[in-house]
């Protein structure tokens, strides 16, 4: 049994503006984050953003804002800065 308009209920939800613009005040601000935290965000983000790397390869185009900060310093250095 699918649960699609569900699943899409949920990721219409998710403000994804919001994820993206704490993330940056975190990885440019220094603001306080924990790994969890940075986590849970990257992990909504995944579940809705289009993957950046399978977009290039399908010539389907979405993401900008610089690559999404340059898939946000990508998730291994966020967690470096948490360390």
């Amino acid at each position: 049994m699918s649960h699609k308009s569900d699943d899409e209920e949920i990721r219409q939800k998710i403000n994804v503006a919001a994820i993206i613009s704490t993330l940056e005040n975190h990885i440019i601000n220094g603001t306080d984050m924990s790994a969890t935290q940075v986590n849970a965000a990257l992990a909504l983000l995944k579940k809705t953003l289009p993957d950046i790397s399978v977009t290039k390869e399908t010539g389907k185009t979405k993401p900008d804002k610089q690559e999404i900060l340059k898939l946000l310093k990508t998730h291994e250095e966020a967690l470096k800065e948490l360390e």
